[in-house]
């Protein structure tokens, strides 16, 4: 029996009247009629339906209750970007007017120079011949600085290299390196420095420097230089050995020297040919009886100055003979 029919049944009986039933339909009824645990099972996926339908009417809801909830986050994350924007914008601009401030100030401009590493040159007149202005745009000389550099090795010989740098935060610091003073010059009664780079210098010296070779009878400039660049090779030994080197060209030979030596020995060679040739000097000097004269020219030969003053004594006699045999004609 259905329950529609119990409830029927019951509303009848309280009535009074009792339903008339068809067997018929009763049996059919009767079979049609659903077990308890049928009727169970149709409660539960009624109630299940219901709490999906539940459910679903929540979901809004809930999904509303969560973007609530999200919010506050929300406007943090906003405020936390707005203010990373608000400081980036104030560092950039505080960068600005510092700068802006700097350039405007003493500290932009150059308030002194400084020379060190210089012996022979005048501080004072390095800084006079570099053109650095004081009070004047800092960054703009230290970017020229190179024009500056020049300007110094140009006005002074003895200046090898010049560097400008930094010193403190607005002053230049110029470093001096200077050539070296190798030999002197002799030349009409005085002594003038030769640099390492074969350049003579005009300072005058009323004597030569010791330890230093002398260099005479060069007239030329171009051969001091041919010959510092073949003396710088010779070892430090060999230099101090030498006390003159004498220019002494021959007809046939315009870079033929005499060097003489500390053990009064005389060498003579070509300036192209000094670094090679003087290697052998050690091993000739010391199989010589007798000071005497290494020439050097060509090949390598030696002889006494007995010998050479003899070869002049002849040549001397020699020449005597030919001019009186030239009066007596």
């Amino acid at each position: 029996m259905t329950p529609w029919q119990k409830e029927n049944l019951e509303y009848m009986r309280n009535q009074g009247d009792t339903p008339i039933w068809h067997p018929e339909k009763r049996a059919d009824e009767e079979k049609e009629e659903v077990p308890d645990s049928e009727e169970e099972n149709v409660k539960e996926e009624l109630a299940e339906e219901t709490q999906d339908q539940n459910d679903e009417l929540e979901t809004p809801q809930s999904t509303y209750e969560s973007f609530a909830d999200r919010l506050p986050n929300v406007k943090k994350v906003r405020n936390t970007r707005l203010i990373r924007r608000l400081s980036f914008i104030i560092s950039i601009s505080a960068i600005a007017i510092l700068i802006l401030c700097y350039f405007v100030s003493p500290l932009s401009k150059l308030s002194g120079v400084t020379v060190t590493g210089n012996e022979n040159v005048d501080s004072q007149a390095v800084i006079t011949d570099s053109k650095l202005a004081i009070d004047g745009s800092l960054w703009t000389q230290y970017f020229d600085r190179s024009a500056n550099e020049k300007n110094i090795e140009k006005k002074f010989p003895r200046v090898k290299q010049a560097s400008v740098s930094l010193n403190g935060i607005n002053s230049f610091k110029i470093t001096i390196q200077e050539y070296k003073v190798l030999a002197v010059d002799y030349l009409d009664g005085f002594y003038y420095p030769i640099l390492e780079n074969g350049k003579v210098l005009t300072d005058k010296l009323d004597n030569p420097i010791s330890g230093m070779p002398v260099f005479a009878n060069f007239e030329d400039e171009k051969y001091i230089k041919s010959l510092m660049e073949s003396y710088n090779g010779l070892p430090d030994e060999l230099k101090e050995q030498i006390s003159e080197i004498k220019y002494s060209p021959s007809e046939s030979n315009k870079e033929l020297i005499t060097l003489y030596m500390k053990d009064t020995n005389q060498v003579i060679v070509n300036i192209s040919q000094l670094v090679e040739k003087m290697n052998y000097y050690s091993q000739v000097s010391g199989q010589m009886t007798e000071p005497g004269v290494i020439d050097m020219e060509v090949g390598i030969f030696s002889y006494s100055h007995k010998k050479e003053t003899e070869n002049s004594d002849t040549s001397e006699s020699t020449a005597d003979s030919s001019l009186t045999a030239e009066e007596g004609q």
